[in-house]
């Protein structure tokens, strides 16, 4: 009798027992997608402007974040050092166009393919026309969607960032 009663006090503890954590609701994967637009965009846009406190919203400090730039150069980390670095770039514009969202079966991995238009000056020189074709890696973490990789390459007879 002493193990059924002990049974049953367990079986009632663990029911009444609330989550330590909220359960949220799962986005919709066109939620997720709209999201990762947005997010693309301003992160993207924190890079231009070296603004660390937006960089640092999509950039999580224990996934590192690859990028091959433009220039068709190595892949480099971009992180808050290099985000902080003097850019010799002046951007007179840059707007990312045509995001297209595919997502992993479990939702918790997407990558990003997209278009950036734009221009560019180093210095006092001529203006430089900017086109380019680029994809992003992002992941599903506990702190949100994080940016894990991208990749650019001029496009259309445009050009990449300076070497």
């Amino acid at each position: 009798m002493k193990k059924l009663f002990l049974l049953t006090t367990v079986i009632l503890f663990a029911a009444c027992q609330t989550p330590t954590t909220p359960t949220e609701p799962k986005m919709s994967n066109e939620d997720i997608s709209s999201a990762l637009k947005e997010n693309a965009v301003k992160l993207q846009d924190a890079i231009l402007t070296q603004n660390l406190e937006e960089f640092n919203k999509y950039v999580d400090q224990n996934i590192t974040f690859t990028t091959g730039e433009s220039n068709l150069k190595e892949f480099i980390v971009m992180n808050t050092e290099r985000l902080n670095n003097e850019q010799e770039t002046n951007w007179g514009s840059f707007e990312l166009n045509d995001i297209d969202v595919n997502l992993s079966p479990d939702s918790t991995t997407a990558v990003l393919t997209f278009y950036a238009k734009g221009n560019y000056t180093i210095g006092e020189g001529d203006v430089i026309d900017y086109s380019t074709r680029a994809s992003s890696v992002w992941v599903s973490t506990e702190n949100g969607w994080k940016i894990m990789h991208s990749n650019w390459a001029p496009f259309g007879g445009g050009n990449g960032i300076p070497e």
